[in-house]
């Protein structure tokens, strides 16, 4: 095998000569007359497949040297030369060297070929195997990032939708990877008679996204905590994450407030899709643009007002709905997307939005799902 590198030690010149000629024809030899001057060797060549070392030297003996050369070099293959038959030092080398032969002199060149060649084949096995071993490790502590990356992202998100009286609400959260960027999170208030809900995108995807939104969302609860109006929350949201911004991360992010009591709404939108409503039959969508938070210092936020009826059903979505893409290339437009709403929105709450996201992963098909999705419904029942 071409490239592959064999030491061979041994103080006798002669031998050393004939261990030269046995490889140097079909391998890189390197060459060393005495266990001092192949342990150099051996720290400068971390690539050495194969030793091929006499037992008895002077200074250093070959059992001596291949011991040493266990943390140089673990996966080589070694091979001792022998002129005499001691039992226990060979066994001492075989045990405690991880010798693959010993072979007795005079050695016949074909033959240690042969098992220099048998020893290479082991050797390529030993490097897979030690390369699949770090493969595996390095999948483990993967999945283990993986796993806590969804616990953070479990202990951001809501466990469950508010229960407001005369209300219902309820959301359908799908990541494209393991984890995901967007976020979402309710704030009810009896007392006030406020509902808060804040939808958001991370840029980015999987685990940097994840980690991204889990600090967006302890700023969001503090805010929503304090009954500020949404467009103020954008705002400071935004000067928030221009002062700790890192390349060139940014959050999408839309907010609003219900008064529950009286139906009235207002919306601030920063760079997520303009929200659905729907009532009586029709479909519009609450036309409230605003940049994306975390990239414009000057960015302000404005707000628009609905007033909810009866029956009235509000939709928010992220990008992933609108962006998915079948195996044809084509896109989940807005069109798609509305014919769906209208198709599902006249069954009861959480169905509808259930079979939206289903309608979508339907159209998607076989194809990689690019983004994540959620799709938050709010509609007023008295």
């Amino acid at each position: 095998m071409p490239g592959q590198k064999i030491l061979v030690v041994d103080d006798e010149p002669a031998n050393l000569q004939k261990l030269r000629r046995t490889f140097v024809h079909r391998y890189e030899v390197l060459a060393a007359a005495s266990g001092e001057e192949a342990l150099e060797l051996a720290r400068r060549h971390d690539d050495i497949a194969v030793i091929v070392a006499d037992q008895r030297m002077p200074g250093i003996s070959g059992v001596e040297f291949l011991r040493r050369t266990l943390e140089l070099l673990p996966h080589a293959v070694r091979i001792i030369l022998t002129g005499y038959t001691d039992v226990d030092a060979l066994m001492e080398a075989i045990n405690t060297c991880k010798v693959y032969r010993y072979i007795v002199k005079p050695w016949d060149p074909p033959d240690l070929l042969m098992t220099v060649e048998r020893g290479l084949e082991a050797h390529r096995l030993a490097v897979e195997n030690e390369r699949f071993r770090k493969e595996l490790v390095r999948r483990e502590r993967l999945a283990r990032e993986l796993e806590i990356a969804r616990e953070i992202q479990r202990s951001i998100l809501p466990p469950a939708c508010p229960q407001v009286e005369g209300y219902a609400v309820a959301v359908e959260y799908q990541p494209a990877r393991e984890v995901g960027g967007d976020l979402y999170d309710f704030h009810w208030d009896p007392a006030s008679g406020k509902l808060q809900i804040v939808i958001g995108d991370a840029s980015g995807k999987s685990v940097p996204a994840a980690l991204y939104a889990a600090v967006f969302s302890g700023q969001i609860r503090s805010l929503l905590a304090q009954s500020i109006p949404p467009a103020e929350v954008l705002g400071f949201l935004n000067r928030s994450l221009l002062a700790r911004r890192q390349g060139g991360n940014y959050i999408a992010a839309a907010c609003l407030c219900v008064d529950v009591p009286q139906g009235r709404m207002l919306v601030a939108n920063g760079g997520m899709p303009f929200p659905y409503l729907a009532r009586g039959g029709a479909l519009a969508r609450i036309p409230v643009a605003g940049v994306p938070l975390g990239l414009m210092e000057e960015a302000t936020y404005q707000e628009a007002e609905e007033r909810l009826e009866k029956g009235d059903t509000l939709l928010l979505v992220s990008d992933g709905v609108l962006d998915a893409v079948n195996p044809d290339g084509e896109a989940y437009d807005p069109g798609r997307v509305e014919r769906a709403i209208l198709e599902h929105v006249a069954g009861e709450l959480p169905s509808c939005v259930q079979r939206i996201r289903h309608a979508v992963l339907e159209f998607v098909g076989d194809a990689e799902v690019l983004d994540d999705m959620t799709i938050i419904g709010l509609r007023r029942l008295a």
